[in-house]
């Protein structure tokens, strides 16, 4: 009979695409996840995969074992979690849906707290854009995810921290001599933009004030565009947290009108949050405060 070990490591191996990868994630050799995958078919008597050199690709009957067992492993990450609600405590397991910003800026600090002092609990992370985490909300692919405010009102959302949007540019810039600046002093800028499916609010924004910037580029990486920014290729406009780790000699300037996005963890109405998920949230948002000082 197929064990719960092999269901894992086929769903692994899927989500990654190589058998390397998915053996440095379950701490297992290559081999060992060859081996695994190659029982998990003779056990069900079907072909789930085909070997390509560069990737692997699910055959039909594959998609349709995928499917099945992602809604059992989801299952038995529910039931984890409720074993740990009936005894009250912080464990089992707490997928969390994140952005890329948030990752860089507060995540790393949150994790090392769980680390210390609640390491029963185990903290799945699924990196998304704001549709791809609003989806998984939806559906109950993640127990929380952070958001920018939404607009779905089928998600609770916490508020964790405020996050002014300013303009960065290089030294070198002409702009960078003024201490203020207003939207339409941009309006013939060179723009780095982000992806609109990894950032709204600077879409948004532009809008609302019938800007249409001349973008230049357009990059899904925010480290991409601080460096390319700094090198005078454009002017960007981001959140001022993302600037944590910017290059030192590049400028920001705040806009005489403040133009603020609030950053928060949604989760669905119709679900209660465990005890690691309220944690979660309290110490998200204890962390946070040291962004706005």
């Amino acid at each position: 009979m197929a064990t719960l070990a092999q269901y894992i490591a086929f769903h692994t191996l899927i989500d990654t695409g190589n058998f390397t990868e998915t053996g440095l994630k379950l701490n297992l050799t290559q081999s060992s996840i060859s081996h695994t995958i190659s029982n998990l078919e003779a056990e069900l008597g079907l072909s789930l995969i085909i070997r390509n050199r560069n990737n692997i690709v699910l055959t039909s009957e594959g998609k349709i074992v995928y499917e099945h067992i992602s809604k059992i492993l989801q299952q038995q990450q529910q039931l984890e979690t409720s074993v740990a609600n009936l005894k009250n405590l912080i464990g089992g397991t707490l997928s969390v849906g994140i952005l890329p910003s948030v990752s860089l800026v507060l995540l790393p600090k949150v994790l090392a707290y769980f680390e210390q002092h609640h390491p029963d609990l185990q903290i799945r992370l699924m990196e998304g854009d704001y549709d791809q985490i609003e989806e998984w909300l939806h559906n109950g692919v993640v127990d929380i995810g952070f958001l920018v405010q939404p607009n779905s009102k089928h998600l609770v959302f916490d508020a964790i921290f405020n996050d002014e949007l300013v303009c960065i540019m290089a030294q070198e810039h002409p702009l960078a001599k003024e201490e203020r600046l207003s939207l339409e002093q941009l309006q013939d800028e060179r723009w780095i933009m982000p992806k609109r499916t990894i950032d709204r609010d600077v879409t948004r924004i532009l809008a609302k004030h019938k800007i249409h910037p001349n973008v230049v580029y357009e990059l899904s990486v925010d480290q991409v565009i601080l460096t390319m920014v700094n090198e005078n290729l454009g002017i960007s406009v981001v959140p001022n947290s993302l600037l944590l780790h910017a290059p030192s000699n590049l400028i920001r300037k705040k806009f005489y009108q403040a133009y603020i996005r609030q950053v928060g963890i949604a989760h669905k109405h119709s679900i209660h949050l465990s005890p690691g998920a309220l944690k979660f949230v309290e110490i998200s948002k204890y962390f946070a405060s040291f962004l706005q000082n």
